[in-house]
């Protein structure tokens, strides 16, 4: 198949692809209210609809190039942020203490922030944040680090990049996902290097783990919990979900069930302490809970190559 030809099937499966979720939402609107999915007004005639709102999930879907919101149980929201092209995709996401959301774009690499209206703005876009960019996340102290092929760069909140202190740092080949702890330090995994591993905000390396699953090496995605322990899904034979402890000596709890995740990518948490793990081959999102038993399966109608998740704080 020639380039042109590549380029007009994906076009078409992305058009194809939104005009399905168009559908949905239309028909979803129609059993909810005559009045369909106008957006509300607020008491001074404004527009006061919030494309999300605490407790809904938020994934990056590489199969559509677009940033999509689903509601608590997985349904279809609303599209939070498409490229608008061919030529590029989204890869990470997070919440940003201004209330936006932060999403990666990979082709003309930069970082986007969104409000909660769908306006966006480019809060990263430096000649030096090129290459194979995946995870972002803020840390407790404000500033933004974003994974970069085998670096992590570092951003303050004006999306001007830090240089001093040795970032960017290269602290693993292929690293993947990266996840702010809340009483400082990070969590960074990778594909490339197979390890887990945690840091201080210097970007000093703390602890590290790997899988020890033959065949099960892959970290792709990995989240700091908010009790101090970390999830993390090693990918392979025999895709598991972990839960180690802060020092990463101690397996907490552990699921694997290939007949249910085949893929697992992103990796999040929700604010009950249930774990949502995407599956980039089943195309849906696993509900785990804190124990990591299997809860159920959500957003199964309308993701397509899910890549990175979050939940809204």
């Amino acid at each position: 198949m020639s380039n042109t030809e590549k380029l007009y099937v994906k076009t078409a499966v992305k058009i194809s692809y939104f005009s399905m979720l168009t559908l949905i939402l239309a028909a979803s609107c129609m059993l909810i209210s005559a009045s369909g999915c106008a957006p509300k007004k607020d008491s001074a005639g404004g527009s006061a609809a919030a494309l999300y709102k605490s407790g809904d999930i938020i994934v990056t879907n590489a199969g559509s190039d677009a940033v999509l919101v689903l509601t608590p149980d997985g349904d279809f929201k609303n599209v939070l942020f498409d490229v608008d092209n061919t030529s590029e995709t989204v890869t990470g996401v997070s919440y940003l203490s201004t209330g936006e959301i932060l999403v990666v774009v990979e082709g003309t690499d930069r970082i986007v922030a969104v409000n909660n209206t769908g306006v966006s703005r480019n809060f990263v876009t430096h000649a030096q944040y090129t290459g194979n960019v995946y995870g972002v996340t803020q840390l407790a102290s404000g500033d933004i680090l974003a994974v970069e092929t085998n670096n992590v760069e570092r951003f303050d909140l004006t999306g001007s990049r830090v240089s001093t202190g040795g970032w960017p740092l290269a602290l693993q080949s292929g690293g993947r996902s990266i996840s702010a702890i809340s009483t400082g330090g990070f969590i960074h995994c990778s594909s490339t290097a197979d390890v887990l591993r945690t840091y201080n905000d210097a970007g000093t390396q703390q602890a590290t783990v790997a899988s020890g699953i033959a065949g099960t090496t892959d970290a792709f995605g990995c989240t700091s919990l908010a009790n101090g322990n970390v999830a993390v899904a090693w990918s392979g034979t025999t895709d598991t979900v972990r839960v180690y402890d802060s020092t990463l000596t101690t397996t907490v709890a552990s699921y694997s069930d290939i007949g249910r995740l085949a893929a697992p990518t992103g990796i999040a948490e929700r604010a009950n302490g249930n774990i949502l793990v995407l599956d980039s081959t089943f195309n849906y999102i696993v509900e785990l809970t804190s124990a990591l038993a299997f809860s159920r399966i959500i957003g199964d109608d309308v993701l397509s190559t899910p890549q990175y998740i979050m939940v809204v704080p």
